[in-house]
């Protein structure tokens, strides 16, 4: 029976880790974006990203390609192939009409310079 992965990170030593989780209520966060990877099944693709926000949840989000070619969020024209580590940004969870949770927003945060 094959695992399904699609809930877990994928560490840099090809191993899958339940650290970094799927959101599962709506919500606004800020987070750092840690790393990214990509998934896929049944010749779907996506890019995982992966957050740690500043309370120390660890999440996943899916970045699916939209018809941009672009892979980022519902909203916006965020491309996460391109977004670099140690940044952060402001993401929104919004649930749809079949009751699952989805990556709607993501805004970047600058750094206040000191």
């Amino acid at each position: 029976m094959e695992r399904d992965l699609s809930k877990l990170h994928k560490g840099t030593d090809g191993f899958y880790y339940d650290d970094y989780v799927q959101p599962d209520k709506p919500e606004v966060f800020i987070g750092r974006l840690v790393s990214t990877g990509w998934w896929n099944k049944r010749k779907r693709n996506a890019l995982i990203c992966n957050f740690e926000t500043e309370d120390g949840r660890k999440i996943a989000l899916f970045a699916f390609q939209k018809e941009t070619g672009l892979y980022g969020p519902r909203c916006g024209n965020v491309n996460f192939k391109q977004a670099e580590t140690d940044t952060l940004w402001k993401c929104e969870i919004k649930m749809t009409r079949t009751g699952h949770c989805t990556w709607a927003s993501a805004e970047p945060i600058e750094k206040e310079a000191k």
